[in-house]
């Protein structure tokens, strides 16, 4: 098999099966956020989004295969030169998603600032900002500019890193995707769930319900509070 078309392969299984992940995890955390069950871990009793639910999930079922036709053109794009498969080196497994998972997370923190600019919030951002208090599934609730933005931004990342230190293997790469898409879900569903090793993630959570319901000013980073503690607005 030709190396590029192996790489293509190599890909395609771990994003498929991060992608199923994905929509596992959305349908629990969906269901959990309006069950009795777990009403002591929702962080707010206000309602997720003000809108019909037809409206809501057509904009959800929309962004979601639009999110779908991004990451594929955009691997697309990339694979070529930005990706490798064959034996990896493990130990540049982790240093290789951690630089570029903070390469995203700076460059996320100076695009959703430069989203709230008041000039430019109504136009895009504000459509997300319609969830005051979100739930799992309005981590798809979005303009889908906002969400070409976003994915764009992750693969430029990846394409950069591969320029300056070669091509990112494929697992890297799926290491990365599992990150950023994993936890944008997470951290919107609007529940905490008080386990130990759930710490992280529920810091994440109240931070970004923070952003949506009473802060902007606060809270821009998306996978990390790092961006947020550096230039000081964390809260």
């Amino acid at each position: 098999m030709p190396c590029s078309a192996a790489v293509l392969v190599d890909l395609a299984i771990p994003i498929a099966a991060i992608m199923a992940l994905d929509a596992v995890l959305l349908t629990f955390l969906a269901w959990a956020y309006h069950s009795p069950r777990y009403a002591k871990s929702r962080i707010s009793p206000m309602p997720p989004l003000k809108v019909s639910r037809e409206k809501r999930l057509l904009h959800i079922v929309g962004n979601s295969t639009l999110s779908l036709a991004f990451v594929i053109g955009m691997i697309a794009a990339l694979y070529g030169f930005a990706f490798r498969s064959g034996a990896p080196v493990w130990w540049r497994i982790p240093v290789d998603v951690l630089a570029i998972v903070m390469m995203y997370d700076f460059l996320y923190y100076g695009l959703h600032r430069l989203l709230h600019v008041r000039k430019l919030m109504p136009h895009v951002h504000a459509v997300h900002h319609r969830a005051r208090n979100p739930s799992a599934l309005e981590s798809f609730y979005l303009h889908p500019l906002e969400l070409f933005a976003g994915l764009a931004l992750l693969h430029l990342c990846v394409a950069v890193f591969a320029l300056l230190a070669g091509p990112v293997h494929v697992y890297t790469y799926a290491v990365v995707f599992l990150i950023h898409s994993t936890l944008n879900i997470l951290v919107h569903s609007g529940l905490v769930f008080g386990r130990w090793f759930l710490a992280p993630i529920d810091l994440l959570a109240r931070k970004h319900s923070v952003h949506h319901k009473d802060d902007f000013a606060r809270n821009y980073a998306s996978l990390t509070p790092i961006p947020d503690l550096v230039f000081g607005t964390s809260g």
